[in-house]
């Protein structure tokens, strides 16, 4: 067999969207393939409508109350946003390897990267909703034929395709040689339209290992008094109940990325400026974990924490997936009476959980390997 020969790869994911999962992410999927001996590049593309709700200052266009509430937000919040974005901004500088920036389709088809393999992934960059449409830079419709095309835990988000845009997705996904998904929904939604195999694996967070993670964030600070970290994407009644809960059954304090501590009894430090690294160690050294997000799930497994997750109501099967794949799936609850009735210092058994990831970790590993040195680009 020949020799794997050092490859130029490049990566177009959500990079610009200042969030935590979708910037920790792309800086795991690039360490990943760049220790596989590869050259890895991140493309510079700056979708709009993914980046504007993480702008500075942004405003809600749905109706006029909508309008002039973010009005006044931008306003009384100007401060922390510009901080956040710094602090995201910082880190992106010192860990993505970025290529020059295209502000949009066109000019990515126009004048594209060259490399020996597009990936696409991970994040939820096949949910039309976010995006606007599927778009043709997220399926890897752009640069020369002879490029090899691979997607990496790509999500379609929400669970489901409309009938009208089937037809789209089987004519856009289908140009990509090597396809994977990130959830099982998603396979099953498209293997009912693509004649090409599927493969389920890992976001690209949980292909580093715990001391890869801690060694990264070894230089962060670490809070002297113990507490509750609690992060949620949007607004949650039940998980504002089961984080005051937790908070007056052990008598532990709250650490809350969110601008407003609006619903939280009993708050110890708000961090929402803090950047992904921060983010990740919050988790790491917290006591417990309530979120409704799909990475901070990631991190409290990592980081075997007592955690507690409320699913997105609308995308709530990724995190649902992960568990159930884990066998950790009685983590998570829907109402404060569901978490009311266990005992919430239960215990995990990490040594089983462990031996699933790492064998689900291996199994992701060894089908980007093959993806990437396997197939057209190689003569083989």
């Amino acid at each position: 067999m020949k020799p794997k020969k050092n490859k130029k790869i490049d990566i177009i994911t959500f990079q610009g969207a200042y969030n935590y999962g979708a910037i920790l992410q792309a800086y795991a999927l690039q360490r990943i393939i760049e220790e596989m001996n590869n050259q890895v590049k991140i493309i510079n593309y700056r979708n709009r409508i993914v980046e504007e709700p993480y702008k500075i200052i942004n405003f809600d266009k749905r109706n006029f109350k909508n309008f002039l509430k973010s009005i006044i937000g931008n306003i009384l919040y100007f401060k922390k946003r510009y901080k956040r974005y710094k602090n995201f901004d910082k880190f992106i500088k010192e860990n993505l390897n970025l290529t020059k920036k295209y502000i949009s389709e066109e000019k990515l088809k126009k004048d594209a990267p060259i490399a020996d393999i597009y990936i696409t992934g991970s994040d939820q960059v096949w949910n039309s909703k976010i995006t606007n449409g599927l778009q043709d830079a997220y399926t890897l419709n752009f640069g020369n034929k002879n490029i090899k095309r691979i997607s990496y835990a790509a999500s379609i988000g929400n669970g489901r395709i409309e009938e009208n845009e089937k037809e789209i997705y089987k004519e856009k996904v289908s140009n990509i040689d090597n396809i994977s998904v990130r959830e099982e929904e998603g396979k099953k939604i498209l293997t009912e339209f693509i004649v090409k195999p599927i493969e389920v694996v890992l976001d690209p967070t949980l292909l580093l290992t715990k001391s890869q993670w801690e060694n990264k964030i070894r230089n962060c600070h670490k809070e002297k008094e113990k507490y509750i970290l609690a992060y949620v994407v949007q607004p949650d009644q039940e998980y504002l109940k089961i984080v005051n809960e937790l908070s007056q059954k052990t008598g532990l304090k709250v650490i809350h990325f969110n601008r407003k501590n609006e619903g939280i009894r009993n708050i110890l430090r708000n961090v929402y400026t803090e950047g992904p690294l921060e983010f990740v160690n919050y988790i790491k050294n917290a006591e417990y974990v309530v979120a409704t997000s799909f990475h901070a799930t990631v991190f409290s497994v990592i980081f075997h924490k007592n955690f507690f997750i409320i699913p997105h109501k609308k995308t709530g099967s990724r995190v649902t997936n992960l568990l159930d794949k884990l066998g950790i799936k009685n983590r998570t609850f829907n109402t404060l009476e569901e978490f009311q009735n266990i005992d919430y210092n239960f215990k995990t058994d990490w040594d089983k959980v462990n031996q699933k990831l790492n064998e689900e970790r291996k199994k992701s590993l060894n089908w980007l390997e093959n993806a990437i040195n396997t197939g057209k680009d190689n003569n083989e």
